[in-house]
């Protein structure tokens, strides 16, 4: 036993010599472990400080590094005013499992959402895990709060106020974990490009992948339905900004599901029998809310995942998630949350026959949902009609001439669903052209809205008589003035707002402005087939140019922080 001690040590020392200096390892050559300095350093005019970490540990100079950041972070700590010290730190997700001997290795994994939770996590004063053994400080309070104040044009429907007060722990239950994660999610993700905290984007969006799997597990409180629905709709916005499509239609899909079978189209329903299945309302609806906040969260969770069906499964001309006609489908909520009749049935099938709404659905959610609707409709009708030179046929009520490739059955019923539509476009108009002065309301929220509502509507016109255009060469054809009022509509809109003060606007305007660039760029192509080449430019034709110019530049002002609106 005696010789075992010198035996082991000799075995040990040559272990810790082997080791590459942190240099050589970085660089991935070969090390010749000499000490104090390798020959790979020794010869390099760059690589001067040669250490090695032993033991898996930290090299003298990340110590240091550790140390002057532990200090820089509590004179800034004791700078600030007393109520404003605490600080919000991100961490790796998943660096724990990188570093177990690290002393916060043992400490919950995430980022917090509220400075009143911090105190639960990680303390300011205890070093950070990384991967690169790096500290990183970041307050995170800014970045949650700039989500949350444009969290409405990614498609947050739960009221803000109790869900902070939720997520600091001062009233109701916490926001479940999924939630959370997505939120922490999003607010790395609107931080800017050069922001330290963009480099756990990828960390955290598998963080709540994984949170997301089991989120509906287990038993389910009166929130975790919705916070579920909520989760699906920000990672579907997510991954369709950043034009990951087959992603964001899963949880777009999931989020369709999640209403449904929890009933959220039945809100108020007038039909008692209106759950049906053999295993009743039971099965089919969640618990009666608490109060009428959490009543206008469900019907505000089911318009804004039906438009955002009808917005993208129409802008890619996939199949929609809902349909009107399914009697087990048929939708009754509410469509508008602010003013609660006892009742109502039927909303969507109302509205699309154009009936009285009895629901007084005149609230901007409302709107939404109806210009996503008529986007949808007016979409899916244009797609039926394929022209062909075989016949000529008058639509009903209109001067519009088209060739048509259909049964004599089929036309005219194309033709009375073509008529209904285009009324109950130009109707709407009328309800949601507000004077300029609101339009400039101090709110930007508002104003953002506003322009993805109105750009919804004018493009259903577009898609709706852009197969009749260039049937009739005659310069006075009215589709073809049709289409082109949309578009000068949804320009006249940029030019009246601030766009540079919105920051984020919702993704679909990419495909909205890319439709209304078309036309421009169509009639564009017209203009120039019918002038001689050495003519001067009409002033039509500048004007063309120049609302072209408009859409560009309104895109431009986005595409840095949406990669759909860049693409």
């Amino acid at each position: 036993m005696a010789n075992e001690g010198p035996t082991s040590v000799s075995f040990d020392i040559p272990s810790q010599k082997a080791k590459s200096c942190t240099n050589c390892r970085r660089r991935k050559i070969k090390c010749d472990a000499e000490r104090p300095k390798c020959g790979q350093c020794a010869r390099s005019m760059g690589f001067q400080d040669c250490e090695y970490a032993d033991d898996g540990g930290l090299t003298g100079t990340q110590i240091l590094q550790e140390q002057i950041s532990l200090l820089e972070a509590r004179i800034e700590e004791l700078e600030k005013p007393k109520e404003l010290r605490s600080m919000l730190i991100l961490q790796n997700p998943y660096a724990g499992e990188r570093r177990a001997t690290s002393p916060s290795s043992a400490l919950p994994r995430g980022l917090i959402c509220t400075s009143a939770v911090s105190s639960t996590l990680l303390s300011p004063r205890e070093p950070i895990c990384h991967p690169n053994s790096a500290n990183v400080r970041v307050e995170l309070e800014p970045l949650v709060q700039t989500f949350l104040y444009h969290s409405s044009q990614f498609g947050f429907f739960l009221n803000m106020h109790n869900f902070q007060e939720a997520a600091m722990g001062r009233s109701g239950l916490r926001p479940t974990a999924v939630l959370l994660d997505i939120v922490n999610l999003w607010a790395i993700h609107l931080a800017p490009n050069e922001s330290t905290a963009r480099t756990y984007e990828a960390s955290y969006l598998s963080k709540a992948l994984h949170t997301s799997i089991d989120a509906l597990s287990g038993t389910h409180n009166h929130t975790t339905i919705l916070h579920s629905i909520q989760a699906e709709v920000l990672l579907s916005i997510y991954f369709l900004r950043n034009t990951r499509f087959l992603e964001g239609k899963y949880h777009l899909s999931a989020a369709v599901s999640l209403v449904i079978s929890s009933g959220l189209h039945r809100t108020r329903s007038a039909d008692l029998g209106a759950a049906g299945g053999p295993l009743g309302p039971a099965f089919r609806r969640l618990p009666p809310p608490r109060d009428v906040m959490e009543e206008y969260e469900r019907i505000n969770a089911f318009w804004t995942v039906l438009a955002m069906n009808n917005c993208w499964t129409t802008a890619d001309g996939s199949p929609s998630n809902i349909s009107y006609t399914v009697p087990d489908a048929r939708i009754d909520t509410l469509a508008d949350h602010e003013q609660l009749p006892e009742s109502s049935i039927g909303t969507v099938t109302n509205f699309l026959a154009n009936l009285p709404d009895t629901s007084n659905g005149a609230s901007v959610a409302a709107f939404h949902a109806k210009a996503a609707i008529l986007f949808e409709q007016a979409s899916r009708l244009a797609a039926q009609y394929h022209p062909s030179t075989l016949a000529q046929s008058t639509i009903p009520d209109s001067s519009l001439i088209a060739c048509i490739d259909l049964p004599p059955d089929q036309s005219t019923q194309f033709y009375v669903s073509f008529n209904a539509i285009d009324t109950l476009i130009e109707g709407f108009k009328i309800v949601i052209f507000l004077p300029t002065a609101h339009l400039h309301d101090a709110r930007r929220e508002h104003e953002r809205k506003m322009l993805v509502i109105h750009s919804l509507v004018h493009v259903a016109t577009i898609q709706l008589h852009n197969p009749f255009v260039g049937v009739d060469n005659d310069n006075e054809a009215p589709s073809r003035l049709r289409v082109l009022d949309a578009a000068r509509a949804i320009v006249d809109n940029l030019t009246r707002l601030a766009l540079n003060e919105f920051v984020y606007v919702d993704p679909i305007m990419g495909t909205l402005l890319m439709a209304t660039c078309q036309v421009f760029i169509a009639e564009l192509g017209r203009f120039r087939r019918n002038r001689a080449m050495d003519s001067p430019v009409p002033p039509e034709e500048r004007a063309l140019t120049s609302a072209i110019e408009t859409v560009l530049a309104a895109m431009s002002i986005f595409a840095p922080t949406c990669q759909l609106m860049g693409a």
